[in-house]
């Protein structure tokens, strides 16, 4: 029997590492790949190896599972990338909604969450992926009624007609936590969601420019809507303001009315009804560095701030930081079930190891090089821990402690490692319509 390895308290490393340090690195890819094929079902990638964890087929953690898969080579992963689009589509209802995930073991869909905004999302992407590790334009065009049927109900997700789409509370990755309306999350995806639109369907012979430019423009509206800038100095507010109430009133009637909007360094979380989120989103903000939603400035503000509140410790990446505690705003008394959404704990500051891949893919593409590499390091340490095993590859760490509290062997933990160390090793990124370094 395994025992548990002990905790060293040394998960973060600072200082530039050591080829010796990286072969660490190198063990954490092969343990990895492991993971992967341990993760390969017949209806596709599981969230999880084990039956006692996820045995479904997730639409948000197949695909971005698959990024890692695909990178890997192995022909058996890139079977079971394919088969997981396969088994999603299979299930995307008349209105084109992709199920939030399918059951391995009964072949049914699940209705125990609040919906799955991004579903149809990241079905898309895994779909672009798969394609530019495959070139496979038969699949594609055997998919291409579905992916355009997932768009239709994407566009329907915009209920006021306003560019960009609105979410119900706990409505996409983060299904146990109050971000809601307009999220950055979900809009930063959009962006590439529409982008991987507008490649595909030059690849089937369509016209990809509509996509295109609805990508622009709701790159343009975050931009607007959740990214506050210099709001002491009365003409750049001013003008800020009067963009605002050009493009919607409501918009503008938010920072009209709302006396606490101060300057961030990085995006707001989400803008709603006068109300706005102002934790630091982890997801979002490395999604929109990685879609080109953030300038080089904006980028480099977004990623100083990470390191300097230490979201990336004791290992990348926190949630959602700080924490919110009850007797806050946006404490819900829902946090408390299972345990999960107290302080530093699941998306309320707890550490997820698969946004530690979307973080280095960040540095990285940022060029900060020697921080990749020191949080590489500390997310190989990171997956190396375990509460039963080593190498559990765990769901989530304690945003504090840093010890595992989730369940082990997780699918995007995996995949998300081998995208960090491909980019960091071998400047290879994941087939995403990632922009251009700023």
């Amino acid at each position: 029997m395994v025992t548990t390895r002990p905790w060293s308290g040394a998960c973060t490393w600072r200082g530039r590492p050591q080829e010796a340090s990286m072969d660490k690195a190198d063990q954490a890819y092969q343990e990895a790949v492991k993971v992967l094929r341990d993760c390969a079902s017949p209806l596709g990638l599981k969230a999880s190896a084990l039956g006692s964890g996820y045995p479904q087929v997730w639409a948000r953690d197949a695909p971005i599972t698959a990024l890692g898969a695909l990178m890997t080579g192995d022909d058996a992963l890139t079977q079971a990338a394919r088969v997981s689009l396969q088994t999603l589509g299979a299930h995307q209802s008349a209105l084109g909604m992709i199920p939030l995930n399918v059951d391995t073991r009964t072949g049914s869909v699940t209705t125990e969450n609040a919906g799955a905004i991004d579903a149809n999302m990241w079905f898309l992407l895994g779909h672009h992926a798969h394609w530019q590790a495959t070139q496979d334009t038969a699949f594609l065009r055997e998919s291409w009624p579905q992916l355009r049927a997932a768009l239709t109900w994407l566009e329907y997700q915009d209920m006021n007609g306003c560019g960009l789409l609105e979410a119900p509370e706990a409505a996409d990755w983060a299904d146990l936590y109050a971000t809601r309306y307009n999220t950055l999350y979900a809009n930063a995806l959009y962006v590439g969601t529409l982008e991987a639109a507008a490649r595909l369907a030059g690849a089937v012979q369509e016209d990809g420019q509509p996509w295109l430019d609805r990508a622009a423009d709701v790159r343009r509206k975050i931009n607007l809507v959740l990214w506050l800038d210099r709001p002491w100095d009365g003409h750049a507010f001013g003008q800020q303001l009067e963009g605002l109430k050009a493009l919607r009133l409501e918009w503008f009637l938010l920072y009209q009315n709302t006396a606490t909007l101060t300057e961030k360094p990085y995006y707001l979380s989400w803008a709603g009804f006068r109300e706005f989120g102002d934790t630091f989103d982890g997801f979002g903000n490395m999604l929109a560095i990685l879609f080109g939603i953030a300038d080089a400035s904006q980028t480099a503000r977004i990623l100083d701030y990470a390191y300097a509140a230490g979201t990336d410790a004791p290992a990348p990446l926190k949630a959602f930081f700080p924490p919110i505690y009850p007797g806050d705003r946006d404490w819900r008394e829902y946090y408390r079930s299972r345990n999960l959404n107290l302080p530093d704990q699941y998306h309320n500051g707890g550490i997820w190891p698969f946004l530690g891949g979307f973080y280095i893919l960040a540095l990285v593409r940022a060029g900060q090089q020697a921080r990749a590499e020191e949080a590489l390091l500390n997310l190989a340490a990171a997956n190396e821990l375990g509460r039963t095993r080593p190498w559990e590859f765990n769901e989530w760490l304690h945003g504090r402690s840093g010890r595992p509290m989730g369940h082990p062997l997780q699918a995007w933990s995996a995949g998300m490692y081998v995208c960090a160390y491909q980019a960091v090793r071998s400047g290879i990124f994941p087939a995403l319509p990632f922009a251009a370094r700023p």
